[in-house]
């Protein structure tokens, strides 16, 4: 049997609206293994730590294992999976020729996903599935750290 990586996601703001800061997550499970990846930032928005946090699980894989990856981010699922090769193949415009937000993490995340056969679940958040929870806990811990260094900056 061919080994592959089972990946819980999360990203987390501090308030809302963007250049909040923020955090993220994954939970990397190979095996009998479990890898924690975790990062944060002092301005930026959730759906931006939402991506962060596949970007940072498929980073860390060894090259080219698959990934099945388990998010509460529709944002990144659909992306992911319907509107991605239609982004790419319009030049990273999205449906009226408007800029895509996020367009680097996009092209990061695509880069990445070439690299390696991945699989993509949505998981409904908080609603007990103690690795997606995990997941949470770490990117929000992030977040709070990322508001805190921020508050200090601001003295």
């Amino acid at each position: 049997m061919t080994a592959q990586a089972v990946i819980y996601t999360d990203g987390a703001c501090i308030g809302s609206g963007g250049n909040c800061p923020g955090g993220y997550a994954a939970v990397i499970l190979i095996g009998d293994e479990e890898r924690l990846v975790t990062g944060r930032s002092a301005s930026t928005t959730n759906t931006a730590m939402e991506l962060m946090g596949a970007i940072a699980a498929l980073e860390a894989l060894p090259p080219g294992l698959s990934a099945s990856i388990h998010t509460d981010s529709h944002y990144v699922v659909s992306g992911a999976t319907e509107r991605l090769p239609w982004w790419r193949s319009r030049g990273w415009r999205i449906v009226k020729g408007g800029k895509l937000a996020n367009r680097d993490l996009w092209q990061r995340l695509a880069a990445l996903i070439q690299e390696r056969p991945v699989s993509w679940v949505w998981l409904k958040g908080h609603a007990g599935d103690r690795r997606n929870e995990q997941a949470h806990t770490l990117a929000y811990a992030q977040a709070q750290q990322a508001n805190e260094h921020s508050k200090l900056g601001k003295r």
